[in-house]
Parts: C-alpha cells; structure tokens; sequence
C-alpha cells in the first residue's frame, strides 16, 4: 500500500515495541515550568503594583522577594486583585487554541504519528520560555506584555496536545498489564519536576534573581525539546510521513467522534461520556486551584513564597510516593477496581479541601496534603480502565477526544475560579474550595455510576457464561 493512498489513512496503526521512553523531556518542562512560575508570579505582582496601579517602585520591590514581609500588607489586596485579572486573561488565551486543536491533532496522529504531537508542543514551550526571559529582563514593560509571551506554546497545542501525544504514546507502547503503572509513570514524572522546581525555586531567586532563572528554565526547555526531536522515536508502525495539511481535515474528527461515540455493549458509550465529564471537572478543579493557592496561602496564612514553595514539594512529593504505593501495593494487594480506587481518591481530594477551607494554621495544609496522598491517582485510573475494558484500536481515539474536551477546562476554570477569589479575597478566600468540594463530589457521583455498569456489565457476562455450560 503506497502513503499515498486514500485507504491507509484509515487504517488501524498497529503498535510497536520501543526502548526509549518519554518521561525524560516531561520531567525537564515540568521543572522548568515549576521553576519559572515562582519567578513570573513575582513579577506579575511587581509590575501589576507598578505599571498598572502607579505605586512607587520602592513600596512595590518587596513583591520581587521570595521572603515576604509586612511591608506590602497595605497593598496586597489591590495587586492581588489586579495580578489575578491578568493571570485570567493569559489562562483563556492560552488555552483557547490548543482547545480547538486537540480535536483534529488527536485524530490526526491516528495516521501521521504520536512524536510530531510532543515535538511541536515543546518546540513551542521553548519558544515561549526565550520570549518570558525577554519580558523578564524590560523592566519598562506593564503586567499586559505577559500575555503575548504565551502564543508560540497557544498556537502549538500546548499541555493539552503535549499529553494527548503522551498518552497516546503510552497507549501504543504497553501491554494491558502495565498501562496502570504506565500511566501513574506519565504523570508521577510531571509531579516529580514539580516537586523539584519548587524546592529550588525560591532559593535560586535569593542566589541568581529572577531574570537568569528564567534564563535557567529556557534551556531546559530547549533541552526537553532536542532531546524529543532527535532520540525519541515514533510509536507507530506505519505513520505517514508529512500530512500537516491533513491536520484540519474535518473528516478525521467525524471519524474520531463516530469511533468514540458509536453504540457498544454493557453500557460502554454512557461509561466513557461519565468518565470524560469526571476528567474535565478535575481539570477545571487543578487549573482553577493551582494558579491561586500561593495567592490563598499568602492571604490566609501570611506565607512567604518560600513556605508555599516548602508546602508545594512536600505535598507533590505525597502525591508522587502516593500513585506507586496505591498502584503497586493498595490496588495489587487489595485488588481494588481502577474505578473504585478513583472513587477512594477523589473523596480524599474532599477530605484536603474542607480542611484548606478551615485551615488557620500550616498544619492544616500538611494534612490536607497527608489525607489525600492518593488523589493524583484518579487520572492515570480512568485512562488504564478505559484501555483494559475497550478495543486497543480504539483507545488512543478515546484519550484523543477526552484530551481535547480536557481542552476547554483551561477556558473555563479561571473565569470561574479567578472571579470568585476576586470577589470572596477579603471575606472567604476559601471559597474556591467549596466550589472544588461541589464539582469533586459530582465526579464520585458520576464515578460511582460508572462502577455500577461496570459491575451489571461483568455479572451479565458471567451469567451467560454459566448458563452454556
């Protein structure tokens, strides 16, 4: 069959073995990103209190430090306020394209490959990372300029293509017994970059400023990206070559929604749409909290950025050491459903966030971070029940479309998240987690409905079983 022809484009890529993996470049951005957001965030106050409120320079330097004092007290509503509007500005317009993309890029590498998702989404990254240490160094540019710096990462997917290709990857290259351990690999490799640009970040600002650290976080990301281009190798056998004018090819996304809706035994359809609804609820819940939990942290507990960066890895390090211990010893040894240990880890996400909502003091957090060791865990879950209890030729259609409704959380979650803070900073700056209690306990719902098909589905089957005997 020549690349050419029409028929190869629809035809089922089978997997291939690889040896070399993805978790390498995952962890550099992950780093990087980690590490750049505490500069950004500094500076973003910095310059919200300077260009955008006209306060003297010399009240506004204190926003700069990782080590906060009482000497920004007076003005840490007002910058807040205005450092939040910016942040959810950039947050919409950086998600609004990689949103509409991961629909057709997620069909799309159906034919022409994984590889060339992780590449362009990095390639972008880097380019972003070289324009933030631009923006870093004209000190005579405004909060707004922020904003442009994101279009390289917008307009080549983002995280959002970045992970369909990961996932995908991970889909072609595992066996159904290892996909779980697969999957939790994926996402403990973006937990463990974070853990450790947290707890370098504040430090490297004392040593080395602001600038040079987003000089630091450029060449890691360029790093993450020459390394995916030249030595990861593509997961697909039989991938065309070429094809980016393929890429908005309508007829591909009808195929990738007909596959992944299409009618199916044992309640499957309504299995995967709950499922995708409980992803993209947790997406809107990690964006939307995220990018506010130093702002609350600083405005409930009075901590520095360097209590929140302590707090960040010791809390990531939890979720990290969490999905191999529940992965390999709790599910193993319990043999407790991918479905219903999500169940497990999303209600302890509850437990965390009632007691930040009633937190007055440090130790709330830990043990917020402590109850819900398990919750980075859900993730990983659903995506290892769906390649388990689905055709393998259909998998990596499925992730694709639930990547790309995850696609459009980004949109939303800081027009929700941002706006409440805004209007709740000074009287209920923990509102935020009451929202995120109320959307995590619809996903249990919606969870819990899909653990009973799955059960009514294996005890149907088993009963047919019997009774031909």
């Amino acid at each position: 069959m020549s690349s050419g022809d029409d028929s190869s484009l629809e035809m089922r890529l089978p997997k291939r073995a690889v040896s070399n993996t993805i978790e390498l470049p995952l962890f550099l951005n992950m780093v990087a990103v980690s590490l750049s957001g505490a500069a950004l965030g500094n500076i973003i106050l910095y310059r919200s209190c300077v260009h955008a409120l006209n306060f003297p320079e010399e009240e506004c330097r204190p926003f700069l430090s990782p080590v906060k004092n009482n000497e920004t007290s007076h003005l840490e509503a007002d910058v807040q306020r205005y450092a939040t509007f910016v942040s959810t500005v950039k947050m919409v317009l950086e998600a609004v394209v990689p949103a509409f993309l991961s629909f057709f890029l997620g069909a799309w590498s159906d034919t022409y490959g994984r590889k060339r998702l992780m590449v362009w989404s990095l390639l972008g990254s880097a380019i972003t990372s070289m324009l933030l240490v631009v923006f870093g160094l004209m000190d005579n540019l405004g909060p707004w300029w922020y904003i442009a710096t994101v279009v390289p990462f917008s307009l080549t997917g983002g995280y959002v293509v970045l992970f369909t290709g990961a996932y995908c990857y991970v889909s072609d290259t595992s066996s159904k017994e290892s996909t779980s351990l697969r999957m939790t690999m994926v996402d403990a490799t973006a937990s463990s970059g974070s853990v450790i640009g947290s707890m370098l970040s504040s430090y490297l600002i004392l040593s080395i400023g602001n600038v040079y650290l987003l000089l630091l976080t450029s060449t890691l990301n360029v790093l993450a990206y020459a390394f995916t281009n030249v030595y990861i190798k593509e997961s697909l056998t039989g991938a065309l070559e070429g094809g980016s004018w393929r890429v908005f090819d309508l007829l591909l996304v009808k195929d990738l929604f007909r596959e992944s809706f299409k009618q199916r035994p044992d309640n499957k359809r309504t299995q995967i749409i709950l499922i995708s609804i409980t992803k993209f609820l947790l997406i809107i819940i990690m964006y939307g909290t995220s990018s506010l939990e130093y702002l609350f942290t600083r405005t409930k507990l009075h901590w520095s950025l360097q209590d929140f960066t302590r707090y960040s890895a010791v809390s990531t390090s939890m979720s990290f050491v969490g999905g191999f211990l529940g992965i390999i010893v709790v599910q193993k040894v319990l043999r407790i459903g991918d479905i219903a240990f999500s169940i497990f880890a999303i209600m302890s996400s509850i437990a965390d966030y009632i007691l930040k909502i009633c937190a007055v003091s440090w130790w709330y957090m830990y043990l917020g971070a402590l109850v819900s060791i398990f919750k980075g865990l859900s993730s990983a879950l659903t995506r290892s029940y769906i390649s388990k209890t689905l055709p393998s030729e259909d998998v990596a259609k499925i992730f694709a479309l639930m990547c790309g409704f995850e696609g459009f959380a980004p949109l939303l979650a800081p027009l929700l998240y941002n706006s409440l803070y805004a209007a709740t900073l000074a009287t209920l700056p923990g509102a935020i987690y009451m929202l995120s209690s109320v959307f995590a306990g619809i996903c249990v719902v919606m969870l819990g409905f899909v653990q009973y098909y799955h059960w009514r589905g294996s005890h149907v089957h088993y009963q047919r079983i019997s009774s031909s005997d």
